[in-house]
């Protein structure tokens, strides 16, 4: 008897799904909570209204316009017809409108979508440097115009930057430290070899003073100089020293930036020492108990 009922109740399943079949996407959709109602009420408002935004600089050192999209997004139903929504300039904007195109002055929204959007795009080489400019707009979708979200605003600004005119070989010379991370701030130099900078003195003070060992070789590496400002220092040998008579053998590994905007270059350098083969590097052991950062570093300017 129970595999009767069991069969019977399969059969009944079966029944109902061949019927449903029967039923276009179009028909299910309207027995459902999620089909586009014309006579539903909805409203617009801008998704994410307020956001900070910064031009960037590529690898070879050229500006990077500001690129993002302006979302309008539907309360309520989605409707069975596309909405049209206009955007208009608010008065109180600041960039002007040689710096900035819309794609278009108007978000088109799809039947049976929540949302539409717009690309807005700087013409950051014609945007004053360091200075943050205001894009606000407003939503005009008439009687649909939700109550709040309804005005946007962006704060975009271009970035103080200024390119190496001969390459990493503008940033060769000494260094004092002007900020230090750990208060054991070394004075360093940097030369040019092909194409990469080459650093002497990093961290010296920081293993006479606090490791307690002597230096006995090396002290020289190798880093990376890319044309937007940042710099890589890989992993790799920096010097050896001495304890108790015995050699012990550190590695290096960072990152860091440079500025030339300045009267003189700078150099941001953010790295650790490490025991070859270790991956915890000593500042990083030493923190926050005897160390007032995990890393060592801070800015060097060129003397």
């Amino acid at each position: 008897m129970k595999n009767k009922i069991i069969y019977s109740a399969l059969l009944l399943v079966g029944a109902l799904f061949a019927v449903s079949c029967e039923y276009d996407e179009t028909e299910f959709a309207k027995l459902t909570n999620n089909a586009p109602d014309p006579n539903a009420t909805y409203y617009v408002q801008f998704k994410d209204a307020s956001k900070d935004l910064e031009s960037g600089v590529d690898e070879s050192g050229n500006l990077v316009d500001i690129e993002t999209s302006i979302v309008v997004a539907i309360l309520g139903t989605p409707q069975s017809a596309d909405i049209t929504v206009n955007l208009e300039v608010d008065p109180s904007t600041t960039i002007a409108s040689n710096m900035y195109e819309l794609s278009s002055t108007s978000v088109t929204i799809p039947a049976g979508s929540t949302g539409g959007s717009v690309t807005m795009k700087t013409n950051t080489s014609e945007m004053p440097v360091g200075e943050k400019l205001q894009l606000v707009l407003n939503i005009d979708a008439g009687a649909n115009t939700a109550t709040a979200g309804t005005k946007l605003t962006y704060q975009l600004m271009r970035i103080a930057f200024c390119p190496l005119e001969n390459g990493t070989a503008d940033l060769a010379g000494s260094y004092a430290s002007t900020i230090d991370l750990n208060g054991y701030g070394d004075a360093i130099t940097a030369t040019e070899v092909d194409g990469k900078l080459s650093i002497s003195g990093l961290g010296v003070s920081f293993i006479n003073n606090f490791w307690g060992e002597d230096v006995i070789a090396g002290g020289t590496i190798t880093a990376e100089v890319a044309g937007n400002g940042v710099i890589t220092i890989p992993r790799q040998y920096i010097y050896t020293t001495t304890y108790q008579g015995d050699p012990y053998e550190y590695e290096i590994a960072g990152t860091g930036k440079w500025t030339n905007c300045d009267a003189k270059p700078t150099l941001v350098i953010d790295y650790d020492i490490y025991y070859v083969g270790e991956d915890q590097g000593l500042a990083s052991q030493y923190f926050p108990t005897y160390l007032a950062s995990s890393t060592l570093g801070g800015t060097f300017t060129m003397n």
